[in-house]
C-alpha cells in the first residue's frame, strides 16, 4: 500500500518518509523548546535589569516590563503546555518575539541599557533559526526592527543604516541554521525511508513488521500472500522477469489496500498485509485481488488470513499453507487423465474392438 499515502506519498507501496505512529522520531520534543524559550525570556529580563541598574543613576526605578516579563512568561508557558498548542512549531516564535518586545519596552524607559545589550535580539533570531523552517524568521522582523529603532533613538540617518545592516545580519543568523537543519532532516528522512523500504517492490520491508503486529488488535487482520511456483517461473523466464512480477504484485497490493493497512515484503515471493478491517472483509478483498491477478498473470497466489495481534502472522502463515495444499490438490484432480472404461463383460473397449477386427 502506499500505506497511508506512502507514509508521505513518496514511494509506491510503502511508507518511506514519515515514521508510523509506533516509531515516532526521538528528536527534541517541542515542549523542551518551549521551556527553553521561557527560560530565555527570564534570562533576558535578568540581563536587562542588571544592565539598567548599572547604567542609570542610583535610585532609578526598574522598568515595569522587567518585573512583569518573568511571571507572564511562566503563565504563557503553562497555558501552552496545558492547552496543547505547543504541538504547533509556529508557536515557538512566541518566545523570540517576546524577547524583541521586551527589548523595545526597556528601550522606551532606559534606552542606554538597551543599547548595551543589542545581542539579545540576535539570540532571538538564533532561537528562531533552530526551531523554524527557512524564511519563517522573517516574521520576527516585525517586532525586532521597531524595538531596535526605539532603543537607538528613532529613524535618523545613521540609525536607519545601522538598523538595515543589523536586520540583514539577523536574517542571516537565523537562516543559516534553519537551512542546515532542514537539509539534515531531509537526509535523515531519506535514510530512514531507504532503511524501511524494500528496494525492489517499494513496499515496507520486515523492519517494522513486529511492531506493527504488536500494535494491531483483534479488530484488524493479518494476511500472508505467496506466489505459487515462483522458482519455476524464474527458471523458465529468467530472474529479470521474476523481479518484474514481484514489482507488479507489490504495486497491486499497494493499490488494493491503499488507506486501510500496510504492505510488507518478508521474503523472496512472500508478502504480509496488516489490514484495519475484520476477517470477512479481508477475505473478500483478497479474493477480489486474486481474481485481478489471475486475469493477467501466469502464476497464481496462495493466501492466508488470521485475526490481528502478535500471533496473527503465525496463524495467517498456517492458513496460507492450507490454501496452497487445497489448490494443489484441486489442480492435480483437474490435470489427471480419466480412468479407462470397462465393458460389462470385463473386457476393455480396445480389446473388444481388436477381437472384432480379427474375427
Amino acid at each position: 500500500m502506499r500505506a497511508r499515502d506512502g507514509r508521505s506519498g513518496e514511494a509506491t507501496g510503502g511508507r518511506p518518509a514519515e515514521r508510523p505512529p509506533w516509531r515516532r522520531p526521538g528528536a527534541w520534543d517541542l515542549r523542551v523548546w518551549h521551556v527553553c524559550g521561557a527560560v530565555a525570556v527570564f534570562v533576558e529580563s535578568v540581563v536587562l535589569a542588571v544592565t539598567a541598574a548599572t547604567s542609570t543613576p542610583p535610585g532609578s526605578p526598574t522598568p515595569v516590563a522587567l518585573l512583569v516579563a518573568p511571571p507572564l512568561a511562566a503563565l504563557v508557558l503553562m497555558v501552552c503546555l496545558r492547552s496543547g498548542c505547543w504541538r504547533r512549531r509556529f508557536t515557538l516564535l512566541l518566545w523570540p518575539a517576546a524577547v524583541c518586545v521586551l527589548y523595545g519596552l526597556v528601550g522606551v524607559d532606559t534606552p542606554a541599557a538597551a543599547r548595551l545589550v543589542p545581542g539579545l535580539i540576535s539570540m532571538a533570531f538564533v532561537f528562531a533559526g533552530l526551531t523554524q523552517p527557512p524564511w519563517r524568521s522573517l516574521w520576527l522582523l516585525v517586532p525586532a526592527v521597531p524595538a531596535f529603532v526605539v532603543a537607538w533613538g528613532g529613524l535618523e540617518g545613521p540609525v536607519l543604516q545601522r538598523t538595515t545592516a543589523t536586520a540583514v545580519m539577523w536574517v542571516i543568523v537565523a537562516e543559516l541554521p534553519a537551512r542546515l537543519i532542514t537539509h539534515l532532516n531531509e537526509q535523515r528522512a531519506e535514510l530512514e525511508r531507504l532503511a524501511r523500504t524494500d528496494p525492489l517492490t517499494g513496499v515496507l520491508n520486515r523492519r517494522d513488521l513486529v511492531c506493527r503486529l504488536e500494535a494491531s488488535s483483534g479488530r484488524s487482520t493479518v494476511s500472508v500472500i505467496d506466489v505459487d511456483g515462483f522458482k519455476r517461473f524464474n527458471d523458465t523466464h529468467g530472474h529479470v522477469a521474476g523481479d518484474d512480477l514481484l514489482r507488479r504484485l507489490g504495486a497491486l497490493l499497494a493499490c488494493s489496500v491503499h488507506g486501510s493497512g500496510d504492505v510488507f515484503r518478508t521474503g523472496g515471493d512472500e508478502f504480509v498485509l496488516v489490514l484495519d478491517e475484520d476477517e470477512a472483509s479481508a477475505r473478500r478483498r483478497l479474493e477480489e485481488l486474486r481474481r485481478w491477478w489471475a486475469a493477467t498473470e501466469q502464476v497464481t497466489l496462495s493466501m492466508g488470513v488470521a485475526p490481528g495481534g502478535p500471533e496473527g502472522l503465525r496463524h495467517a502463515d498456517l492458513d496460507m499453507y492450507g490454501d496452497k495444499r487445497l489448490r494443489r490438490a484441486a489442480e492435480q484432480v483437474t490435470e489427471s487423465p480419466p480412468p479407462p472404461r470397462h465393458s460389462p463383460g470385463g473386457s476393455s473397449p480396445d480389446a473388444s474392438e481388436a477381437e472384432g477386427a480379427s474375427g
